[in-house]
């Protein structure tokens, strides 16, 4: 599976995701933003626990890339008639908006029918200034699955002669 992969929706569930997903979106720029302290809970309905941001995985890349996919949504809940579920740019867009959502929550965001355990995998969020060491984010030694999924968001300033930066390392199967 696509590690963007976003479930085929259609009309209302479509709609409803991508609602979901813009809200979710303004609450962690408003939080970034400093309008709303990033400690306190958002309170979701069909939540069952309030969602929390984790301060330290608001980078200034993953602020860009949900910034942009908030001003992309946009257009979708204004005009719901350029909504088409089978569109791939626009299950990118959520899928990665989605990625980035749950790296800022530290939790995962189901859509449709799907329970969090539908989606198994790693994911790996690593970043450093200066690396001269290993820093691995993934290394497997067994297969993914048609069902597994693996992400890995690694950012390094600079990697020294004697860096390495790779992602997970899995010596068996992922899925």
């Amino acid at each position: 599976m696509d590690a963007l992969a976003f479930p085929a929706l259609a009309g209302t569930l479509l709609t409803e995701a991508i609602k979901f997903l813009f809200d979710r979106a303004s609450a962690v720029l408003d939080r970034r933003a400093g309008r709303v302290p990033v400690e306190e809970p958002e309170r979701v309905a069909g939540q069952t626990q309030p969602l929390l941001v984790t301060d330290q995985a608001l980078t200034d890349e993953r602020i860009a890339r949900i910034t942009g996919a908030h001003g992309a949504l946009r257009v979708y809940l204004s005009r719901p008639e350029f909504l088409d579920g089978d569109d791939a740019e626009l299950r990118e867009v959520l899928g990665r908006l989605r990625r980035d959502l749950e790296e800022a929550y530290g939790r995962r965001l189901p859509f449709g029918d799907e329970k969090e355990t539908d989606r198994p995998g790693v994911e790996v969020f690593q970043q450093a200034d200066l690396l001269h060491g290993k820093q691995v984010g993934m290394r497997v030694g067994g297969d993914i699955t048609a069902r597994g999924r693996a992400h890995v968001d690694q950012n390094a300033g600079t990697v020294g002669a004697t860096g390495e930066q790779v992602g997970i390392e899995v010596d068996g199967t992922i899925g």
